[in-house]
């Protein structure tokens, strides 16, 4: 397995097997102030085979000790209520994004190595 530069974000299709015989993990590093777009479009990192998504959808970036997910005005929004950008503080969160749900977890080893993550006004 290559080493992956801190930090990052570790992804694994949750799709049922029924669903998909693909299953896996990818870990996409956010190193170097990089943004990961989510979304239907051939130009996203992270690309969501659903119709309810937009074509670039989200995002999300490592921003002062913390990740941060931006929804990018999309047509059903993610959390439905959220529309501006928020900072994932939390060690789990989940996410919904059109009818894809996200579930986003923070490592307990990167969390204590980072600090306290500091919000965004």
């Amino acid at each position: 397995v290559p080493h992956t530069e801190p930090p990052f974000v570790v992804l694994e299709n949750s799709v049922r097997e029924s669903q998909s015989a693909q299953r896996g993990l990818h870990v996409i590093s956010l190193a170097e102030q990089k943004v990961l777009k989510l979304g239907r479009g051939h130009e996203s990192d992270v690309r969501i085979a659903d119709v309810s998504i937009s074509r670039c959808h989200a995002t999300m970036r490592f921003h002062r000790g913390a990740f941060v997910l931006e929804d990018h005005a999309s047509k059903f929004g993610t959390l439905v209520a959220m529309r501006k950008t928020r900072p994932i503080d939390s060690n789990t969160l989940t996410v919904q994004c059109g009818r894809t749900v996200l579930r986003l977890q923070q490592d307990a080893a990167l969390a204590a190595s980072e600090g306290e993550p500091q919000r965004e006004e």
